[in-house]
């Protein structure tokens, strides 16, 4: 009897572990009666408040998990110590954050996995708070912990990682970025229940190398696999959109707009109230692509992204503030597209600060862009120029920052002659030659120029002019 029951907890368990909760509740209630306060009866009461709380019913599995604690005292300290993991997950989701943390802070480092698990937790705690840079060490030292511990858990591996892929683009942050890849490369991604988080480290590729380092090839070989390995029709959808804007970044309008079309095509045989977990975003992901071209299309798929279900309380969309920045991106972008100027600038405007806030660099500098063109507003300039200063010139975001400085730069006739001559290597006496002025006045214009170019030498001169297309070598 007490071998059939461990093996029942232990298949109920990685039922869990798997997200199939109706089967680990069915293996539950095959359980036999065990003694009060026994390791067997407190994992089984753990097991079900877990399930309860990660199937969104979370005032349940809190009961459950508090009666379960009460009962514990005699339990083995491993079980004490997941109880209290599952007890810290339950606040998480009731958006209880102090109390949670001081759960957490329960945990001793020599609790291996689960001690892992913890700082993993402190994680989705900080960025549901907005607080990404310190959620991006969490997840690095969860990371840590783990290698130094002595069980492997490629679950908690595969979801650590997934989250740094994501928090890495949107802050561009390369040293992130860097020690994702070397760890995505030693992952078996082959395991049941992993397909879905190597989609999205795979998709987050993809955005990394077009937006932050500009490698186009990369970013176009990234977006492909991403749509052969979705998991979904709906994440399929969601890799087509990224094909279509890396057509769209490298000017190829035929193959953005055949991509676009085969995104448009798999989201009609979609049911969006089938749709679970992160599929939930799709529809604002497809209206993103679609605002320039058909902006009315767009704002209609924000009207059904907005009268969808609200995802689960424990997925980190439904904690921060993140998802609403997005949808007010993408509603700007609409509003842009048709033209109607104000409620474009209202959108832009809210998805800016929150995004600015939550350290969102990639986005807010999208959206700073955005806000420049359409107002001419100088700080959103210095904002976005700031941002993407250390990012490779080749870089899809630098470039349109370069571009849309460009434009808002007026050079006189005499400037222009100056700057053509200062990229094709003259010094300032042979420029004074040329142009009949005396020496001190090419003094003053160049001066003039690094000033307006916010440029310390000739050679970064001559870098951000062809940057910019105000000199094109021949």
């Amino acid at each position: 009897m007490h071998s059939k029951t461990h093996l029942l907890l232990l298949t109920a368990r990685a039922l869990v572990r798997l997200y199939r909760f109706k089967e680990a509740r069915e293996v539950l209630h095959a359980v036999p009666p065990m003694a009060e306060g026994s390791d067997e009866d407190v994992t089984a009461q753990m097991l079900a408040g877990e399930i309860a709380v990660r199937s969104g019913e979370i005032g349940d599995g809190l009961q459950l998990l508090q009666a379960a604690e009460r009962c514990s005292s005699r339990a083995h300290r491993t079980i004490r110590e997941e109880l209290a993991l599952n007890l810290a997950l339950a606040h998480y989701c009731l958006h209880d954050y102090p109390v949670a943390e001081e759960i957490l802070a329960t945990i001793p480092p020599d609790a291996d996995l689960i001690y892992a698990r913890a700082i993993q937790y402190y994680g989705w705690i900080a960025w549901a708070r907005g607080e990404t840079g310190s959620a991006t060490v969490r997840f690095v030292n969860a990371l840590k912990a783990f290698d130094k511990g002595s069980y492997h858990d490629r679950y908690f591996e595969a979801g650590c990682v997934r989250a740094l892929a994501h928090l890495a683009v949107e802050r561009m942050d390369r040293a992130t970025w860097e020690f994702v890849r070397d760890r995505r490369a030693t992952i078996d991604w082959t395991a049941t229940k992993l397909a879905e988080s190597h989609f999205f480290v795979t998709y987050c590729a993809a955005g990394y190398e077009l937006d932050v380092e500009g490698n186009v090839l990369s970013a176009t070989r990234e977006a492909r696999r991403a749509e052969e390995m979705a998991t979904s029709p709906a994440f399929r959808v969601q890799a087509r959109c990224k094909r279509a804007a890396i057509a769209h970044a490298v000017g190829e309008p035929v193959a953005r707009h055949d991509h676009l079309e085969g995104a448009v095509d798999l989201f009609a045989g979609i049911e969006l109230a089938k749709l679970t977990g992160d599929e939930n975003v799709v529809p604002l992901v497809l209206a993103e692509e679609l605002a320039d071209s058909r902006p009315s299309d767009a704002l209609l798929l924000v009207d059904r992204y907005r009268a969808m279900a609200p995802p689960a309380p424990m997925r980190v969309s439904a904690q921060s503030p993140i998802s609403e920045a997005y949808r007010n991106f993408v509603e700007g972008r609409a509003h842009e597209g048709g033209g109607r100027r104000d409620e474009a600038i209202r959108a832009y405007r809210a998805a800016f600060e929150r995004y600015r806030k939550c350290d969102y660099t990639r986005r807010a500098c999208m959206t700073a862009i955005s806000l420049w063109k359409l107002t001419g507003d100088q700080r959103y300039a210095k904002y976005a120029s700031a941002a993407t200063r250390g990012l490779p010139a080749r870089s899809v975001l630098r470039t349109n920052v370069m571009r849309g400085i460009a434009r808002s730069i007026r050079l006189t006739a005499v400037q222009r002659e100056v700057v053509a001559l200062i990229c094709q290597g003259k010094s300032n006496p042979e420029i004074a030659r040329l142009r009949k002025r005396s020496l001190h006045t090419v003094r003053n214009l160049v001066a003039r120029l690094f000033e307006l170019f916010e440029v310390q030498s000739r050679e970064q001169l001559a870098v951000e002019c062809v940057r910019r297309g105000l000199y094109t070598p021949s």
